[in-house]
């Protein structure tokens, strides 16, 4: 069990006019367990008058306020005395200095965790993260107590978000940003509470639960973004237009999305590792939160060998020269967009991701890959397959298969009832 004492430190001693040339100092709790010492300041503060010359305290009421403390600390330790022969001193500290954290910014700890969340690399979440904070910025300020965020502090939030005149909004006019950003509210509230509280020593610094009452609304289905198969055909054949930079650009990385299985734009920006006719990747989306980091191969199919040609990064640093033409994932992903707008194939709202969606609504429903098949094309995990993937060696043999009679279908309008390697 730790052990306690009242103490002044004599190189805290300092002068103080107030005291007319005397010396004044904090009292400070020493705390010592496992061989280890730390302090915990008292707030009081004594003069070299209640002390002997030992700096022992002698005032009677300093006396009995330290010891009144020292005492609380005593009954909280009495209180997890099974616990204790396992916690660290600066644990054991923690259960006298709860009271401290009433303060705790839940602004401030949103903005230091998005950052560590771009540093560990999933720059998507980050950004949604910080849309959201933006928006509670702009409705609660730059600082908000943790214990501020109740459900009706959340109702009222939510509504502010509804009325804002930017929000985006679907096909069928409704605006996806409550459930977004109260979805990403509360997970950065649940962040919060597992980083300051420690239920294994009963620790509790964040005893609010806002969102056990507080339900994030739903997000609304949104327009399905599959395109028919004659479409994407079209696309294919669609000629480099001169000067046309993002008209070209766009038409060549939807096909490559799309024949390296719905491949994201930022994973085409981003990846590195092409070799014997495989682009080997872990999808940036989810790699941070799956055990085998999201890793996929997909296998280069002649369609598409001509532009890898064309965009190679002649540094070796990374398959594509995207990131030399553009200074993040985000404004190439914005590029694309706006030259797929202008693609002659009479749609004005193709969005990139139409590649990915596409190929596995044409896989499934078309060509009759099984459901499996194409989660793992899509690099999804399957949750009632969650345990059993843990016991199977990766063989991608299975999604390439599925991939070429996906473009077998698209291109030539029939499906090869055996699969030749194309590689």
């Amino acid at each position: 069990m730790p052990t306690f004492r009242a103490v002044v430190l004599k190189h805290h001693l300092k002068s103080h006019k107030s005291n007319q040339g005397g010396k004044i100092a904090n009292i400070k709790i020493r705390i010592t367990h496992n061989r280890k010492v730390r302090y915990i300041d008292t707030g009081l503060t004594v003069t070299t008058e209640d002390l002997t010359k030992k700096l022992e305290i002698k005032t009677p009421a300093f006396v009995d306020a330290t010891n009144s403390l020292i005492a609380s600390y005593r009954q909280k330790c009495n209180m997890h005395a099974e616990a204790m022969k396992r916690m660290s001193i600066d644990e054991v500290i923690s259960l006298f200095t709860e009271s401290q954290t009433e303060e705790i910014d839940f602004i401030h700890f949103a903005l230091n965790e998005i950052e560590r969340i771009k540093k560990a690399g999933n720059r998507g979440v980050a950004a949604n993260y910080q849309t959201a904070i933006n928006s509670l910025i702009r409705f609660a300020g730059n600082t908000l107590n943790v214990k501020d965020i109740n459900s009706a502090f959340l109702q009222e939030f939510e509504a502010f978000i509804r009325k804002r005149p930017d929000n985006k909004k679907n096909s069928k006019g409704m605006v996806r940003a409550p459930s977004l950003y109260m979805s990403c509210i509360r997970a950065i509230h649940n962040r919060l509470k597992s980083h300051y509280n420690n239920e294994d020593i009963g620790l509790i610094r964040v005893p609010y639960s806002p969102f056990s009452k507080y339900k994030v609304p739903k997000e609304q289905a949104t327009r399905k973004r599959a395109i028919d198969t004659e479409i994407i055909k079209a696309i294919m054949n669609l000629s480099d237009k001169d000067g046309a930079v993002r008209y070209n650009l766009a038409k060549d990385c939807f096909i490559l999305s799309f024949c390296l299985i719905g491949m994201n734009s930022t994973d085409l920006y981003n990846c590195s590792k092409y070799k014997n006719g495989y682009i080997t990747y872990n999808r940036m989306k989810t790699f941070t939160r799956r055990t085998d980091k999201a890793e996929i191969s997909v296998a280069v199919q002649p369609e598409i060998k001509e532009l890898i040609r064309k965009y190679k990064d002649k540094s070796g640093k990374r398959v594509f020269n995207f990131y030399q033409l553009y200074s993040s994932e985000g404004n190439f992903n914005q590029a694309l967009n706006k030259g797929l707008k202008q693609l002659d194939i009479g749609i004005d709202d193709l969005q990139f991701y139409a590649a990915r969606h596409s190929w596995a609504t044409i896989a499934l429903n078309k060509v009759k890959i099984d459901k499996y098949t194409v989660h793992t094309a899509l690099n999804h995990v399957d949750e009632a397959m969650k345990v059993t993937d843990i016991y199977l060696e990766k063989d991608w043999s299975m999604i390439n298969d599925a991939n070429r009679k996906v473009l077998d279908y698209v291109i030539k309008g029939y499906i090869l009832d055996d699969v030749v390697n194309y590689i």
